[in-house]
């Protein structure tokens, strides 16, 4: 949708293939992992039913279409930092709270777990969103392996755009402390989670 060159340094998918077949390979990811969620028999704590649900809701018109629609009329007009968070709580945040709801679930995790699971997702979700912003306006095409500037140029709402660079460093700082503390409850148990939240928080591409 943002019509983009690259991504990760390589031709992007309607760029090599055209429109029509990039459209089609998106809904045939979407549609394979609701294969895949299919094929799962469920846990003492959490049905085959609640994985279906969790991807449908997380993929869904209330989180992230709702925020990527958001996202395209927000281009070219003035928004609130409410409203940016609101985008990057569908598209962004959502997607990783499932994704480690998920995986919890497999775990058969308890209540109180699957909640810090969620805190964690959500606030990993919302600081890379901050940081992708904050790299968009600090590195180069080469180094970011996509079009650098490209959301000021198609004036997309970023949090550089709105609170500033220094604001924005600040609040992506906040959030992945958070993002950090929320795994405190597994006492040390969580180190994947922690690895995978420190290379995606500390990227510089």
């Amino acid at each position: 949708m943002d019509n983009d060159d690259y991504r990760r340094g390589k031709l992007t998918n309607h760029k090599v293939f055209g429109e029509g077949i990039a459209v089609l390979a998106g809904d045939a990811l979407l549609t394979q992992a609701f294969e895949i969620g299919a094929q799962c028999k469920g846990w003492p704590r959490y049905s085959h039913q609640h994985v279906i649900r969790e991807l449908a809701e997380a993929a869904g018109s209330l989180q992230l279409i709702a925020g990527q629609v958001a996202d395209l009329e927000a281009e070219g007009r003035k928004i609130s930092v409410a409203n940016l968070r609101y985008i990057h709580e569908r598209k962004t945040s959502a997607l990783l709270c499932c994704s480690v709801r998920l995986g919890g679930m497999s775990a058969n995790c308890t209540g109180a777990q699957l909640q810090a699971l969620t805190n964690f997702g959500y606030h990993v979700g919302l600081a890379f969103q901050v940081i992708d912003d904050i790299l968009d306006v600090t590195q180069s095409s080469d180094k970011l392996g996509k079009t650098a500037g490209k959301d000021t140029k198609a004036q997309k709402a970023t949090y550089p755009s709105i609170v500033g660079l220094d604001k924005s460093r600040t609040i992506a700082r906040q959030l992945t402390g958070k993002a950090f503390a929320a795994l405190k409850p597994f006492r040390g148990k969580a180190t994947a989670l922690e690895a995978l939240a420190n290379y995606l928080l500390t990227r510089d591409r």
